[in-house]
Formats: C-alpha cells, sequence, structure tokens
C-alpha cells in the first residue's frame, strides 16, 4: 500500500485528552483503560501503512501515561513522534500544535488529522480515505452519525483550519473543506466508527476491534 510516485507521505495527527478526561460520555467503569487501547489500536492502524504513504504520525497528548504506553506498544516505530499538548486548552488547540510542529519539520507533505478513537480502523481504509483526500486541497470526512468528523486533511501550502466539536462535519464544510463522505460512503466502516457511546463501542465490536481494545474488553468481562 504505497502512493503513487512523486506524491509526498502524509503526516497523521493525533489528538489525545488525558485520560482521566477522556470518554466521559462512555458510561463504563474503565472508560480510562478503553481510551488507551482505543488510541493503541488507532496508531497501530495507522503505522500500519507503508512510510512512502504516512511519514510520521505525531501524538499531541499531555498525559505521560498515552506517552509512555505508546511509544512502547508494539508496532510502534520511528514515525512516531509525542508533542506535549502545551496549549492544553481543548482539541482544535492541540491540533493546531500539532499541526504546527508537523509544518516546521515536513513542509512539503500533506496532514491529516484523524480521530484517536477508531478501534476497528483498517489500514486499507485510511489508505483508500487518504488516496481520495490528496486530490483536493482540504477534504473532511464524516463519522458515521454523519454530524461528527474523523478525518480532516490538508495539502502542503493550505491551512487546516480544524473546527472540531459539536457539529463538526457541517462546519469543516462552511470553511471550505470537499466532503468525501458521499465518495467513499460505505468502502471505510472502521475509519467512521469513532466511539463516545457504549453503543458507538458495540457497532465498533460488530464491525471488530483492533487487539488492544479486544484485550481491554476481555479484561472488563465477568468471570464464567
Amino acid at each position: 500500500m504505497s502512493l503513487p510516485r512523486g506524491e509526498a507521505p502524509w503526516t497523521v495527527l493525533l489528538p489525545l485528552k488525558n485520560l482521566d478526561r477522556a470518554k466521559s460520555r462512555l458510561q463504563r467503569s474503565d472508560r480510562r483503560r478503553l481510551a488507551l487501547a482505543m488510541a493503541l489500536d488507532t496508531v497501530t492502524a495507522v503505522l500500519a501503512l507503508a512510510p512512502d504513504r504516512v511519514g510520521a504520525v505525531v501524538v499531541v497528548s499531555g498525559d505521560r501515561t498515552v506517552d509512555e504506553t505508546l511509544t512502547r506498544a508494539p508496532g510502534a516505530d520511528a514515525r512516531l513522534l509525542i508533542v506535549a499538548d502545551r496549549p492544553d486548552r481543548g482539541l482544535n488547540p492541540a491540533l493546531r500544535h500539532g499541526d504546527q510542529h508537523a509544518r516546521q519539520r515536513w513542509p512539503d507533505r500533506p496532514v491529516a488529522a484523524m480521530s484517536a478513537d477508531l478501534p476497528a480502523l483498517r489500514p486499507t481504509e485510511l489508505h483508500h480515505a487518504l488516496s481520495v483526500a490528496a486530490g483536493h486541497p482540504r477534504a473532511v470526512l464524516a463519522d458515521t452519525s454523519g454530524t461528527g468528523t474523523v478525518l480532516l486533511t490538508a495539502l502542503p501550502g493550505v491551512a487546516l483550519v480544524p473546527l472540531f466539536g459539536a457539529d463538526s462535519h457541517a462546519a469543516h464544510r462552511r470553511s471550505g473543506a470537499v466532503d468525501l463522505t458521499v465518495t467513499l460512503g460505505a468502502a471505510v466502516p472502521g475509519l467512521r466508527r469513532d466511539v463516545d457511546t457504549t453503543t458507538d463501542l458495540a457497532e465498533a465490536r460488530v464491525l471488530g476491534v483492533g487487539r488492544h481494545t479486544r484485550a481491554a474488553l476481555h479484561a472488563a468481562a465477568p468471570a464464567r
């Protein structure tokens, strides 16, 4: 799974909240552990793409547990970079901070901001989505509900302009990002299935979650 010759690899931005504040809508006592497991599966899926497709994964985080766990995870390689969330003012400031860092280091690469709670993400789905996004200065992909955003992309020299939050998909479209949701349709179900609620988690499990999320769910299952 490689880029066509002559195209620069992507830099993928993944913002991660402090685990004590993560997944507040997920009504489970183990939501802290699940948030970390889902992030691990997301990072693993992104890093499964070839280096000429994804050249760097920039995780913006202010949580030491996240930093230590991700850097020691099986499959992590030199492309993974942890950037401290120095703004610590929410998702969009974290993404702007990560984007600035990425542009300074790799100014000729396109940038993709993604949700970090995609436990059912398949590398082939991300490969397909980035291929389509490469044809537009800025592009956006809606989550399964159609209101949120799971992927926002910008080509070199084009501002990312993250507007994540309530009704972010519409906000990104109004800001000029091309909507990829109809084009990609049902071809990327794992990429579109972010997890905020127990219903979301159940749907992700039907799609098939990664091994870190499976392990976390197994650890929480009652003994028989």
